[in-house]
């Protein structure tokens, strides 16, 4: 703690749209200081995710994790999914005794459990955390499940700057098990509908099908709906694609093929795919998703007949 201001040391170790969303909200409430490092601060080409971002927001940015964390009294872990076990890894040769890891990475239970396992050779204490919503337009009050001994500690420490955190289950791996488990409903309704309406184009009947499906599920603004859902692909499928294949794996632990979780994968990895050949498609609103739609056909369409 920073005995000028009072303030509790947090470093974020990943700097992207996530941890800047954090860093810009702890920073707000006052409480907070930030440091952070990101693997992308070394890359030139890197423009969203750089130092000068972090300095711009009024975080620290550091030239590695261990120096992030040095004096941090919460070691937050915001990476992609491929990447959560080596930066865990990692920080169990810089991390101290009183320090806390907070692991909010969309990963299986088992892989929770290995980086739980990491950490605490080092003699930190490992919090998991399930990020239950969309961090964006929530913020810092996302709601968040956590995990762990060092929960309510967590929750002592982050809680008065404004987060919503709700304490779960001791053992590590539980509220990753429900945040898998809702992901394999919540991606699939976005991979599903890419495929409806996207089939639905092509005949002419997008119309008639958000009718019907107003009728049957009257609760629900299926035009709104199907944009927010097929928006949602469009700007964050790769990483989507990354959770699910964590999905998988979890699903594959009870002894059940995923055969859902990896085909939700492969079709949020096939849009990003577009997308990345395409980006002014992330400019597009949820209410173009037609336009969006017919982007995507085109593009089968061009590899299909092969021009």
């Amino acid at each position: 703690m920073d005995t000028a201001t009072n303030a509790i040391r947090i470093a974020l170790i990943g700097f992207g749209e996530v941890g800047q969303i954090f860093a810009r909200g702890f920073l707000a409430s006052g409480r907070h200081e930030v440091a952070t490092y990101d693997i992308l601060f070394g890359d030139t080409g890197a423009t969203t995710t750089s130092p000068e971002r972090a300095q711009e927001i009024g975080a620290k940015p550091c030239k590695s994790a261990a120096e992030a964390a040095k004096g941090a009294r919460v070691v937050i872990s915001a990476v992609t999914a491929v990447s959560a076990r080596d930066v865990a890894s990692e920080a169990a040769g810089y991390m101290k005794p009183g320090q806390i890891f907070l692991d909010i990475n969309s990963v299986s239970p088992d892989t929770k459990r290995a980086n739980a396992a990491a950490v605490e050779t080092s003699g930190a204490s490992y919090v998991e955390a399930a990020v239950m919503a969309p961090v964006p337009p929530h913020g810092l009050k996302v709601p968040i499940l956590l995990g762990g001994k060092a929960a309510s500690q967590i929750a002592e420490l982050l809680g008065p700057a404004g987060m919503k955190l709700e304490i779960g289950s001791e053992t590590i791996g539980q509220a990753s098990a429900i945040k898998m488990c809702r992901s394999i409903m919540i991606k699939g309704l976005e991979a599903i509908t890419v495929e409806c309406f996207m089939t639905a184009r092509r005949y002419g009947v997008e119309d008639t099908i958000v009718a019907s499906l107003d009728q049957s599920y009257p609760s629900i603004d299926w035009e709104k709906q199907a944009g927010y859902l097929i928006g949602r692909v469009v700007e964050h499928g790769r990483r989507r694609a990354a959770e699910m294949r964590e999905v998988a794996d979890t699903v594959a632990s009870t002894g059940l093929e995923p055969l859902m979780a990896t085909a939700i994968a492969d079709r949020q990895d096939w849009v990003a795919d577009v997308v990345a050949e395409q980006p002014a498609l992330k400019k597009a609103t949820d209410t173009e998703w037609r336009a969006t739609v017919d982007a995507l056909s085109a593009s089968l369409a061009a590899k299909t007949s092969g021009t």
